[in-house]
């Protein structure tokens, strides 16, 4: 079981906004992306992956009633919860974790498209180690596929209001 979650125009603002300030702290605390050493500057992609992370932990944090705080200045610390959300455009979702992450930390996979944003499921930072490919040094993926089911979480999800279980339909997240 996947969930859908989609952002009304004013949800949407403030998660990309949170985004931003993320950003914008970031350069103003002289804070490097994790994988800095490794990617040249000019692919880094930090504007995006903070507005994008934000809008996937927005989603997360609508799908289980919670409210949401961009974490803004502060690293280390769960993005929603006790989990941790791994947002991603891609067509071909992988979750991620990389060397320095919790072992014992869940984190969700979320696909954003847009306003809509797919939640695939979740693994513990130990088990994705454990099956997933080494991608880069001291990161690894896995696929969707090997995701713990959503529900699974010992959490109740706030269904309705653009929280919808997933139905696979080609113009859904498109």
């Amino acid at each position: 079981m996947k969930i859908l979650v989609t952002l009304t125009p004013g949800e949407l603002r403030e998660a990309a906004t949170g985004g931003v300030d993320r950003r914008i702290s970031a350069i103003l605390d002289n804070r490097k992306g994790r994988r800095h050493e490794q990617i040249p500057l000019e692919r880094q992609n930090w504007w995006q992956s903070d507005i994008i992370g934000a809008i996937g932990e927005y989603a997360v944090s609508k799908a289980f009633g919670r409210s949401w705080s961009p974490t803004i200045g502060r690293i280390d610390q769960a993005d929603v919860a006790k989990w941790q959300v791994r947002s991603t455009e891609s067509l071909n979702p992988k979750l991620r974790v990389r060397l320095h992450d919790h072992v014992d930390d869940l984190f969700i996979l979320a696909q954003v498209r847009n306003h809509k944003i797919l939640l695939h499921g979740y693994l513990p930072g130990r088990e994705v180690r454990k099956q997933g490919a080494e991608e880069y040094e001291g990161v690894w993926a896995v696929t969707s596929d090997l995701l713990y089911l959503i529900s699974d979480l010992p959490e109740d999800i706030a269904w309705g209001n653009g929280v919808d279980l997933w139905t696979p339909k080609p113009a859904q997240i498109g």
